[in-house]
């Protein structure tokens, strides 16, 4: 381990405080932190352990940095009865953060090792509070959401570019090399980036953690649920975006009838904690609750409930296919163009969710069709592995 007197001086400080007095010693252990950027350590002190968060910037921000949107947002979470890490100590001058050490077991860990009979009793359950604590997140009421947290809002452009661009920069490409010009779906993308984007009423401010998903969803040691984790990217967006981020997870491939439930105990809840936007879900002859629906993806079902859950459905589609492209391109970029483990594995069951959400869309043809493309290409360079 590297000798860092300025951070051995900070969690000597910060130890002090949590253990009463200094202790004798401390140890450091890295910790893999997935796609970021940041030095992350498990700190073992006097019989106790927390989590060391080394992210220094460049000086002179022209507005809140990542560390600052971190301590802001985390704040803004806790008071909504979201579970997050504790907040220990902070040097954001040096960019070091001491917080609660949650463990190593992610919602991301349990689906991937639970038998297939386990989705009742045990994923089932987690993915229910992951539901609670994304309305927990979104709904009005106090506070509200930062107003700045250092990030841009999730407007169109946004999209455009750090999405349907990167996505095609970094996975079209760059790692499938697919000669495709960006310029042949791009304006299929600035139309989905609107749809996306489109002002609801009354949903101006809400959070959007813009990467919920089941690694950054912590299964509690010793407590029943999950805590919320790398919240700095989240700024104001549409809520459908997150929703999408967790039932499209390649990550974890859901099977279709328990999506089905989700997507209806989102809306229900959403709906019932005042959400804008959120259809009202009367219940309908022949759509009786758990109802084993023939469309495997779960949102057709919507159609039955009329005309407002149609429009949300479109609404929840486009962020849906905003967000894969956005998966596909970190994956190319982590897995493939920086080497990182843990990403290109799952690139398949992206493609696959993505062509399945293009296809419900029934719009972007030329983005549906390059993206089968990319499935077959995909498969077939899997292929001889098999």
């Amino acid at each position: 381990m590297s000798t860092n007197p300025e951070r051995d001086a900070f969690l000597k400080r910060a130890l002090a405080l949590l253990a009463g007095d200094p202790p004798e010693s401390f140890a450091l252990t890295r910790l893999a932190g997935d796609g970021s950027a940041r030095d992350i350590y498990r700190v073992r002190y006097a019989g106790a352990t927390a989590v060391l968060v080394v992210n220094p910037l460049a000086a002179e921000p022209a507005g809140p940095d990542e560390n600052e949107t971190f301590v802001r947002v985390r704040d803004y979470l806790q008071q909504r009865g979201v579970r997050v890490p504790a907040l220990y100590a902070a040097d954001l001058h040096h960019g070091f953060l001491l917080v609660e050490d949650l463990g190593d077991k992610r919602l991301y860990d349990v689906v991937r090792t639970a038998p297939p009979n386990a989705v009742r009793e045990e994923i089932a359950p987690l993915y229910a509070h992951a539901i609670a604590m994304l309305v927990a997140l979104q709904a009005p009421g106090v506070p509200p959401f930062p107003a700045d947290v250092g990030n841009p809002p999730y407007d169109a452009e946004f999209v455009l570019q750090q999405e349907a661009r990167y996505f095609h920069t970094e996975f079209v490409a760059s790692w499938m090399g697919h000669a495709v010009p960006f310029a042949e779906i791009e304006a299929e993308c600035r139309e989905l980036a609107a749809d996306a984007t489109r002002p609801v009423p009354g949903a101006t401010g809400r959070c959007l953690h813009r990467d919920y998903q089941s690694r950054n969803l912590m299964v509690l040691p010793g407590e029943r649920g999950l805590a919320v984790i790398d919240f700095q990217g989240a700024r104001q967006g549409p809520p459908e975006y997150d929703l999408a981020a967790l039932l499209l997870d390649p990550y974890s491939a859901l099977p279709g009838t328990l999506r089905q439930e989700l997507l209806l105990r989102y809306l229900r809840e959403a709906g019932g904690a005042g959400v804008p936007g959120i259809p009202v879900l009367a219940d309908r002859a022949g759509a009786a609750h758990g109802e084993e629906m023939e469309d495997p993806w779960g949102w057709a079902m919507l159609d039955r409930y009329g005309e407002s859950a149609i429009r949300w459905r479109r609404r929840f589609l486009a962020n849906a296919a905003n967000r894969l492209m956005q998966a596909l391109g970190a994956f190319a970029k982590l897995g493939g163009r920086l080497g990182r483990p843990g990403f290109l594995e799952h690139v398949g069951t992206g493609l696959g969710n993505l062509e399945a959400v293009l296809a419900s869309l029934e719009r972007a043809p030329r983005l549906r069709d390059v993206t089968r493309e990319l499935v077959a290409l995909h498969a077939s360079r899997e292929e001889p592995s098999r």
